[in-house]
């Protein structure tokens, strides 16, 4: 009697059950950066294996968890054979995903980023910066190095660009000292003056000290012609003194360069041949790029006084390694011209402020000139057009919408205050 009962609970329970039915199709929607074959290999399910909606929550917890992915839903259904299911989950990325480098690891750093490609086969060479990512990538990198260091992986900007970087635990170590091998020609000490103002003090990873060199000494040879120098070593030890760091540059300054070919694009052919014609350029000379900027900033200048007051110009360079010339490609982008509006005068009586309405030149829907509403007011203290002239002030209020400008000109002090003085012009 015992044995029937037993036979009948255990067939109850077979009966209730969940039935499991072969996994024929599974497809993956809403992924553009991670391609869907490691979506699926992520999420645990193989095709051809018994499921049931228990391993279809399973694995969307499980990419979830991988953070990888703000969100994760999914829907199955009879294949069309009726034979077991078909599956879809729609996933929604984490927007971002960054490179990631190592910082001041031990060993080969290809060893490292081959273990945790191993460890980490939804992601590739670039990783979203959440949490979950940065724990698992941490702890990865402990085990690689059998606990005997401590990592950390922040985002950063050092080189210029955002990405993810895993270095040991803790603040890095500032640059107390900088030093300069290998120049020649340029003299060390005004160099080296440059770059400590620029370098000590700050915390040291080779990206943003290459930025450092980039912004402090690289224009200093731009200036002499020796456009093509580089910095292929960069040392570093303890400083004796303090906890911070000693960094050695060793500088390949190259040959002195000549100014080749100007070509400019982006303006009219008139416009174009006249500042092709431009003495400034010193063409054939040793090409002095704080030279070069300077007439860009001109060309902009020029732009903007003709209302396209987003003027912008790029610089490309092309090198002759073997005749150490540059020539130079000049490409301004106007952007959209914008007009004048209208003009609001405020400080000023009636008799005083028609004077200086009769001043102002630029009619509605003119050009708007940048720095006009400045030199104005310049004009009229210099001409003592108002006695005891207090503190004036020019406000342009640019109105992207209807590309057009409005201006305040504001004026205080005694001299114009209702005594007439408006009358006095010389």
């Amino acid at each position: 009697m015992r044995a029937g009962w037993l036979i009948l609970i255990s067939g109850v329970l077979l009966a209730q059950a969940p039935q499991k039915y072969p996994l024929e199709h599974l497809k993956i929607e809403g992924n553009t950066q991670i391609p869907a074959e490691r979506i699926i290999a992520a999420s645990g399910l193989k095709i051809g294996s018994l499921v049931q909606k228990s391993d279809f929550d399973a694995a969307r917890e499980t990419l979830l968890e991988s953070g990888a992915f703000e969100s994760v839903g999914y829907a199955y259904k009879p294949s069309a054979s009726n034979t077991g299911y078909d599956a879809t989950f729609q996933v929604v990325e984490v927007a971002t995903l960054y490179p990631y480098r190592f910082e001041a690891l031990p060993g080969a750093g290809s060893d490292l980023r081959a273990a945790l490609r191993k460890q980490e086969p939804l992601l590739g060479d670039r990783i979203p910066a959440t949490p979950q990512v940065l724990n698992r990538y941490t702890a990865a990198i402990r085990q690689f190095f059998e606990s005997k260091l401590e990592a950390q992986g922040e985002l950063s900007a050092d080189s210029g660009a955002l990405e993810i970087v895993f270095r040991p635990a803790g603040e890095r170590a500032r640059v107390a000292e900088v030093n300069l091998v290998g120049n020649k020609t340029m003299l060390t000490a005004p160099l080296l003056q440059k770059l400590s103002a620029a370098a000590v003090g700050i915390p040291y990873s080779e990206p943003l000290f290459r930025r450092v060199l980039d912004s402090a000494i690289r224009p200093m040879y731009d200036e002499k012609g020796f456009i093509a120098v580089t910095f292929p070593e960069i040392t570093t030890k303890k400083a004796d003194n303090n906890d911070g760091v000693v960094v050695t540059v060793t500088v390949n300054e190259g040959p002195v360069y000549k100014l080749g070919t100007i070509t400019l694009a982006g303006l009219s052919q008139p416009e174009l041949a006249q500042l092709a014609k431009l003495d400034e350029w010193h063409k054939g000379e040793t090409v002095n790029f704080t030279n070069v900027d300077a007439s860009v900033e001109r060309i902009k200048q020029r732009q903007r006084a003709q209302g396209y007051l987003q003027a912008k110009a790029s610089v490309a360079r092309e090198l002759d390694a073997q005749e150490h010339t540059v020539n130079l490609r000049i490409t301004i982008d106007r952007g959209p011209q914008f007009t004048f509006g209208k003009l609001t005068i405020q400080g000023l009586d009636l008799n005083s402020e028609p004077v200086i309405r009769k001043m102002w030149k630029i009619e509605p829907g003119q050009p708007f000139q940048e720095g006009y509403p400045e030199a104005l007011l310049q004009r009229i203290r210099d001409e003592g057009i108002f006695d005891n002239l207090g503190k004036t002030q020019a406000d342009a209020h640019i109105n992207e919408e209807t590309r057009s400008v409005d201006v305040t000109l504001s004026f205080s002090g005694a001299g114009n205050r209702g005594k007439g003085q408006a009358g006095k012009r010389r």
